[in-house]
Order: C-alpha cells, then sequence, then structure tokens
C-alpha cells in the first residue's frame, strides 16, 4: 500500500494579524532537493515555484544558494539543509537557519525533518532537534517529517539509504507542498471566549453580623425621626408631621 502522508509538524501558531496568504515560493536545497524538485510544481498549481539546488552541499552552501535566489515575493521559503553536515555540530545548521529567518522577514519557512548518514557513530538526533528547536521558536515554521517517513517506509529509499528512488523523491514532494500549503492557508482568528465571572464570595458570620446592624441601626434612625419629629401648627392637633 501507498503510504500515507503524514502531517507536517508546526511550531507556534503564527501571530493572528500576519500570515502568508498567498505569493511565490523559493526551495533551496541539496542532491534530495535536485530529485524532489522536479516533482514540487504540479502539487502547488498556481503556484510559481523557485527551485535552487546542487548536489553534495551542506547548510553554508545552501544559505549562498538563499542568498543568490530570495527576494521580497517569496513569501514561503523551504530550506532544505542539514543532510550533508557533520553530524557532531548541529550548530552549523542552527546558525545558517537563523541567517534565513532574519533575511526574510514575515515570510514562512519550511524545513524538513533531517534523514542523513551516520559519521563516527554519530546520528542525525542533533540536527533533528536544532530543527524543531527552530520551528518551536518561529511562528509558522512547517516541518515536513521526512526521517519519520524514512523510518517508517525504507522502500522509498535508494539502496544508500540516503537518495529517494523516483516514488520516494514525488512522495518528499507532496510532504513539502502539504507544508507550503499550510503556510499559505489564510489565518482565521480564533473566537473570543466569553468571560464567565466567578459567583460573588460567600459572606462570612462577621459580614453577614455587620449587615444585619446596619439594616437595623436604619430602622431605628428613621423611628426616632418620626418619633421626635416637631409638630407642624398647620396639622390638627394631635397629629405630627414634618415641616
Amino acid at each position: 500500500d501507498e503510504p500515507t502522508i503524514p502531517e507536517a509538524s508546526p511550531g507556534t501558531p503564527r501571530p493572528s494579524g500576519g500570515g502568508v496568504r498567498g505569493g511565490e515560493v523559493l526551495v533551496v536545497g541539496d542532491s534530495l532537493e535536485v530529485l524532489t524538485g522536479p516533482y514540487i510544481q504540479q502539487y502547488l498549481p498556481g503556484t510559481k515555484v523557485t527551485v535552487n539546488a546542487e548536489g553534495g552541499y551542506n547548510s553554508y552552501q545552501i544559505l549562498d544558494l538563499f542568498q543568490e535566489s530570495f527576494r521580497p515575493g517569496h513569501s514561503v521559503v523551504v530550506f532544505d539543509a542539514g543532510t550533508n553536515d557533520n553530524p557532531s555540530y548541529p550548530q552549523i545548521l542552527a546558525e545558517n537557519l537563523t541567517k534565513v529567518s532574519a533575511a526574510i522577514g514575515d515570510a514562512c519557512m519550511v524545513v524538513p525533518s533531517i534523514h542523513g548518514l551516520v559519521v563516527d557513530g554519530v546520528g542525525n538526533r542533533g540536527k533533528n532537534q536544532v530543527v524543531y528547536g527552530f520551528a518551536s521558536s518561529r511562528p509558522g515554521t512547517q516541518v515536513p517529517d521526512w526521517a519519520g517517513t524514512v523510518a517508517a517506509h525504507p522502500e522509498l529509499m535508494q539502496p544508500d539509504d540516503l537518495h529517494p528512488t523516483p516514488e520516494g523523491a514525488d512522495f518528499r514532494a507532496r510532504l513539502i507542498a502539504q507544508a507550503v500549503t499550510a503556510c499559505m492557508r489564510p489565518l482565521i482568528p480564533e473566537p473570543v471566549q466569553e468571560r464567565t465571572l466567578p459567583p460573588p464570595p460567600r459572606k462570612g458570620l462577621l459580614s453577614k453580623f455587620v449587615d444585619a446592624f446596619s439594616a437595623w441601626a436604619d430602622r431605628t434612625q428613621k423611628t426616632l425621626t418620626n418619633v421626635l419629629a416637631p409638630v407642624d401648627p398647620g396639622f390638627p392637633a394631635g397629629v405630627r408631621g414634618r415641616r
């Protein structure tokens, strides 16, 4: 059976005042994107997609591709990097993600999780922690789970376990296109929740006594006022009234 495309993992939600509604898409990457790029456009009909990718590039070199290609009309940037970075130094990827983020302003980013080779016993956990940590810190960043997809469906990979087969590249393109679509989806503000005021606190015995005493004092004052009111000469004898 054909594997099911998992949902891209978002970071924190985009602020309600912003959000991408459309525009063009820039995709930069290494050999994985060389294989994936030709399939992406068909899954984003009506959207202009620019792909700039070179085989064997690390994230520093892919940053150069980004700087060559990015322009204000790009509302989504797919930074498909990290596979060729030394896994012992995940801070390299973190540095380059931060540079891209600083350059693109409010544009949305798509950063796939990484399935790469193990080098000197070090795998890709550190690089993927960087990816997900970055997504959590930048509103709206989408993370297509390529690493999870490969783990669940190794049949999508070539014998080198690094590059996808044509079927795998097509599937990867759909993952990325789904994430791009999530970036472009109009934001719907969350409804304002009506705030229910809590009931007034129950009065203690002292408060009840004070209320009762105040009511008694008020009644007593009114009674005394009526009793002590001066006699109005204009009233008949024996009838008291106030002036």
